[in-house]
């Protein structure tokens, strides 16, 4: 199993690490914890499981799938080492919709999927990009940018590379596509990695070929996922707030556009 948005075959072991597991050496690499983050209450009716660093791997893979499948209202945010360059992203995610910030190769854009309608944003560096791709002219440029500039594009359509985006930014999603199948029962498991504090929370970890995650040891929420350069932290579960339209002045009908 791997996530269709990520391109590199390191940064699919790291889903593979639970999909699918293996035998492998523990990961000893001291985690450096985030500012950003900070330990939440959880938003589900899942049963806070005591003393998880004490329970068997398969265990805290099943205790895992569960807390990540009826997880809510929360933030992800991390770096994928994407083929073209280092992609960044700032996601959150609430019931009925999802909003997300990407900078890809330098360029930042963003995206809102509220239902089914999908709004695109271009910052300026990004139209400005577009326009130098298509040769447009200085006045072409400014047109551009008069235009686009702080609006959000409604899409009729959704392309390969923009789909990518949709999908991280669709509530449940991510975690559906990590945790698709319960077979903790029968794939080999990773390696258990004593507790310790990553992003501010009590983890426990599961190892595997350096890929990691990290797992809040109180709620079996997942709190950080490593492969490499390619990372994924989870927080403010049970604190986020569902997106809201972009006003109607600020929208543009992207099928009139061709998009």
């Amino acid at each position: 199993m791997s996530f269709p948005w990520i391109r590199t075959a390191a940064a699919a072991a790291v889903v593979a690490l639970i999909a699918t597991g293996c035998d492998g050496s523990a990961d000893t690499t001291a985690e450096t914890p985030a500012t950003t983050s900070a330990k939440a209450p959880a938003s589900t009716p899942v049963k806070p499981p005591a003393g998880l660093e004490s329970q068997p791997v398969r265990t805290i893979m099943k205790k895992t799938r569960l807390a990540s499948l009826a997880a809510s209202n929360l933030r992800m945010r991390g770096t994928i080492d994407d083929t073209s360059g280092p992609m960044t992203f700032d996601i959150t995610w609430a019931k009925g919709g999802g909003q997300g910030n990407f900078t890809v190769a330098g360029v930042p854009y963003s995206v809102r999927a509220i239902g089914k309608t999908v709004c695109f944003q271009l910052s300026e560096a990004a139209i400005r990009a577009e326009a130098k791709a298509g040769k447009s002219s200085a006045a072409e440029t400014a047109q551009m940018l008069r235009l686009l500039k702080n609006k959000w594009i409604k899409l009729s359509k959704v392309d390969k590379d923009t789909q990518e985006m949709v999908d991280l930014v669709t509530p449940g999603r991510f975690f559906k596509t990590v945790f698709g199948a319960d077979d903790t029962d029968t794939a080999a498991a990773p390696r258990k990695a004593a507790p310790r504090m990553v992003d501010g929370v009590r983890c426990v970890g599961l190892t595997e070929d350096g890929a990691s995650m990290w797992i809040d040891a109180t709620t079996a929420q997942m709190i950080r996922m490593t492969d490499g350069k390619n990372r994924f932290h989870f927080s403010d579960y049970g604190k986020v707030p569902a997106p809201k339209a972009p006003a109607k002045s600020q929208v543009l009908d992207g099928k009139a556009m061709g998009l």
